[in-house]
């Protein structure tokens, strides 16, 4: 499955901030991750490749 779209860091922090939690199908790839806390967050079919240090304890990742 390839993402649905991508998406710069600014705004997936933006939105994050925001309270959305669903980020399915976003292209996150290669972003730098490691101070976020994405418990709860949505990223089935969502490309992660490339992305460092992630916490995902209660994220979803189909």
């Amino acid at each position: 499955m390839s993402p649905k779209y991508s998406m710069d860091i600014e705004e997936f922090f933006s939105r994050l901030d925001a309270g959305e939690n669903d980020f399915s199908g976003v292209d996150l790839s290669g972003a730098v991750l490691s101070q976020v806390d994405l418990s709860g967050i949505n990223l089935s079919g969502a490309d992660l490749s490339g992305v460092s240090s992630v916490k995902l304890s209660y994220g979803v990742l189909i």
